[in-house]
């Protein structure tokens, strides 16, 4: 495991390699694409455990934070989607220099299954894409977001300012970077891959949505429901994350092709 910076110095990400190991090297690597916020930190370990499994199957993987996220340059309130697609452009080129790999398949949560599968749509050398309890738009991520903000019991830390930037659990959503995503709809904009996966935590109306629309493409879909904690926004006093173990051994024997998944 190698912890670096890439890119160019103005907008430099940070990057965390997990270099191919075990006896088989797979023919392309895989970039995970975390997602934002609470979420980010909530699953910041389940991103870790399936880097290192995959590396362990013979992947080379790539995972990095976005330009004004975690540790990579920039600031959170300068964000846009189209930033966090160049960044996953950049992860991409630079872990196929890493590897001399031609190809690279891609694996997105939530938010970052929305910029995953954009990604996918956009280039010709993704081979594979797997997204778990993905966020189907950026309108949808809005209206949950308001949802959560309209509550009875809101926290005191969730709010909209005077300058429309949605605050969720201490991290800042500008107006410009929500009317950004809101250009990103993963049913209508289909992805040209040969494989996907969507991997599912629960069952809901807009999952069967997108499973009914992928299910109608050419490439080879599987849809995997594997029942386990979803509340990805919820905070606590301890650092609460989210380790749903099957969900991960899901998507580690489907990049691998082990057995049914």
């Amino acid at each position: 495991m190698k912890a670096f910076f890439f890119g160019e110095s103005k907008a430099a990400l940070y990057g965390v390699y997990h270099p191919a190991g075990g006896q088989v090297q797979r023919d392309y690597g895989v970039v995970l694409c975390y997602p934002f916020g609470q979420e980010y930190m909530r699953s910041h370990r389940a991103f870790r455990q399936i880097a290192t499994q995959l590396s362990k199957k013979g992947f080379h993987v790539l995972r990095f934070d976005y330009r004004g996220t975690g540790d990579s340059s920039g600031n959170m309130e300068d964000m846009l989607a189209s930033n966090c697609l160049e960044d996953i452009d950049t992860a991409i080129e630079e872990l196929k220099s890493m590897t001399d790999l031609k190809a690279v398949s891609l694996m997105g949560l939530r938010m970052g299954a929305i910029f995953a599968s954009a990604s996918a749509n956009r280039r010709e050398d993704i081979k594979k894409l797997a997204v778990w309890d993905p966020m189907l738009s950026g309108e949808d991520c809005e209206n949950e977001l308001l949802l959560e903000i309209n509550k009875d019991d809101v926290e005191p830390w969730n709010f909209m300012d005077d300058e429309e930037t949605l605050h969720f659990n201490g991290f800042p959503l500008t107006k410009a970077f929500r009317s950004s995503l809101k250009e990103i709809d993963i049913v209508s904009q289909l992805p040209e891959v040969e494989q996907l996966l969507q991997v599912v935590s629960h069952e809901t109306a807009s999952f069967d949505r997108l499973k009914n629309t992928w299910g109608n493409t050419k490439a080879e879909l599987t849809y995997v429901y594997s029942e386990s904690p979803s509340d990805w926004n919820y905070v606590d006093d301890f650092g609460g994350i989210l380790l749903p173990q099957p969900v991960i051994q899901t998507l580690v024997s489907w990049f691998a092709n082990e057995g049914d998944v």
